[in-house]
């Protein structure tokens, strides 16, 4: 019988001297002599190759490794990972999707044309025909951007539009409008408490003002709608040949003054500087930070309403903390010149079925001090807005312009009585944000908002001597964009693994099953070798 395979090559004190070594090879024996030459039983010897030795480790090693995962410690990387991506540093996802929107949004506009306007200048209700949607799409891109040490990141907000004709269906960009002429009532109003009221009236004949406008939407939104008014301040008041006027303090800092046309995006498109310059935290010192706005303008206040009104807090608009609660959602508006509050409505599905958090504006959004007690601090002087207005007239150079949802939704039901032609609805007005609770990302935007200016008589001018006092809707607006499938259906995977303890405890319970196992094949293969070894022994010395 050939035992050699069975003997393996290892040996434990050899003896060169004796034929029966040289023929086991050196091997160890299961009998010993005594030193009196009789033959002892040797208990057998167990033991492990180098390779064996190697594999119990590795399991062993796997079994720890795993049962600490289980522990917590596959979250803990979850976490770590997540925090590397979403934090805003050169590199990150996060970062990239933040400096450039991957989706453009598209921008919707709704304009209201007049459609009685000698009957309204003569004092009877405005009625109104809502015309739209005009399509733009919209791109934002962060340019300016500098870290600094404190975890914060200062920008400068581009954003620009795109004429989506096949989006806007039969609605053209030379469409003509008729609509109210805001130059004149501007001017009205930010001379409402002065004597020199004659001499706004002596200006408006000189021109021949008037108080509806007939142009295109175009001209309307983007290029600027050419007034009488305005060349008539821009030559004799603000560029008066080094001379001074004495109705340049009372259009100083008004849009009467500032601009040469009228649009309610004009010199908006591309422009670098119109949103202001924002500083925001990057989340690098916790996510909870991740997206909030820290300073508009160098500031963490602003002049536009009294405190606590006027601070600037909450997030930027476009990320937000990954531990969102259940109650309500801030965020800073550069349009509002505020940070407006939304509020918790329900968990939602988006696309691909990601789950999501929705948020959205009810009447407490713009609601005044009788409404909610505290909210008086957004009155602008001795003008507090309706229910459901927000008195925007400081931030919009001094006109009379209130911001409101569509159709007033949510608003004193005595702003319907001063129009004609309005008809709210929950579905198609309400604004609402779909935030991903786990990552802090929007799933959905649509930011529905209305532009209204305040006409008020003034018996001392003839223009405007008849009309109603009303808050006369102009237009309204939706912003609007979400995720792509693709983008959701990243996400929806990646939220399942921070989520779901079942990949977790089923990959590492598979890892300690086969480590274990390892550890047992080791030690069957082991003693099936010692005892085939024990065996052979035996054999031979038969």
């Amino acid at each position: 019988m050939d035992v050699e395979p069975l003997l393996g090559g290892a040996s434990s004190t050899p003896d060169y001297g004796s034929n029966d070594n040289k023929r086991n090879g050196g091997s160890r024996n299961a009998t010993d002599e005594d030193d009196n030459g009789a033959i002892v039983e040797a208990s057998p010897k167990w033991y492990l190759s180098a390779c064996q030795i190697a594999v119990v480790v590795l399991a062993v090693l796997a079994t720890v490794l795993s049962v600490a995962m289980l522990a917590g410690g596959y979250k803990a990387i979850i976490n770590t990972a997540l925090h590397e991506q979403l934090v805003i540093k050169e590199g990150s996802k996060a970062y990239n999707m933040w400096k450039s929107t991957p989706v453009p949004l598209s921008l919707k506009l709704y304009v209201f044309n007049l459609t009685n306007p000698e009957d309204f200048q003569n004092g009877s209700k405005p009625v109104l025909q809502e015309v739209g949607p005009y399509v733009w799409r919209e791109y934002h891109k962060k340019q300016n951007v500098t870290f600094h040490p404190n975890d914060t990141v200062t920008y400068l907000q581009q954003r620009w539009w795109v004429w989506d004709q096949e989006a806007s269906g039969n609605c053209s960009q030379d469409d003509l409008i008729i609509t109210l002429n805001t130059i004149p009532v501007a001017a009205a109003y930010g001379m409402r408490n002065s004597l020199f009221q004659g001499a706004l009236e002596f200006a408006f004949k000189s021109v021949d003002e008037q108080l509806t406008v007939h142009t295109t939407a175009r001209k309307l939104v983007f290029d600027g709608v050419k007034d009488p008014l305005l060349d008539w301040v821009q030559e004799n008041v603000v560029n008066n040949k080094g001379k001074y006027h004495f109705l340049l303090p009372f259009f100083k800092g008004t849009a009467v003054a500032e601009f040469e046309k009228f649009a309610w995006f004009y010199k908006r498109n591309l422009s670098l500087t119109y949103d202001g310059e924002f500083n925001m935290m990057t989340g690098e010192d916790t996510l909870d930070n991740l997206g909030r706005i820290d300073k508009w303008n160098g500031r963490n206040s602003t002049s536009f309403y009294t405190p606590p009104c006027n601070e600037v807090t909450g997030s930027a608009g476009e990320l937000f903390s990954p531990h969102l609660s259940r109650k309500d959602l801030i965020f800073f508006s550069s349009d509002l010149c505020m940070s407006a509050k939304l509020f918790f409505k329900e968990e939602v599905k988006d696309y691909g079925g990601l789950a999501a958090y929705r948020y959205w504006g009810t009447n407490h959004t713009f609601a005044n001090g009788t409404t909610v007690p505290g909210n008086e601090c957004y009155c602008v002087g001795e003008t507090c807005a309706p229910m459901g207005l927000l008195n925007a007239e400081s931030c919009r150079m001094g006109a009379p312009a209130f911001v409101s949802f569509p159709h007033f939704y949510a608003a004193d039901p005595f702003l319907l009585e001063g129009v004609e032609g309005l008809a709210p609805d929950k579905k198609k007005h309400s604004l609402f944000l779909d935030i991903v609770p786990n990552l802090g990302v929007p799933a959905t935007v649509s930011i529905k908002l209305q532009i209204n200016i305040h006409v008020t008589p003034f018996k001392s001018i003839s223009l405007l001597e008849h009309v109603p006092d009303v808050y006369l809707p102009m237009l309204w607006f939706e912003v609007q964009g979400g995720m792509t499938p693709s983008i959701a259906s990243q996400m929806k995977m990646l939220v399942y693994f921070m989520t779901s303890s079942v990949p977790s405890v089923v990959v590492w319970s598979v890892i300690i099953c086969l480590a274990v196992l390892t550890v047992l094949v080791v030690v069957v293969v082991a003693w099936r070798r010692n005892s085939s070894y024990n065996l052979a022994t035996l054999l031979i010395n038969e």
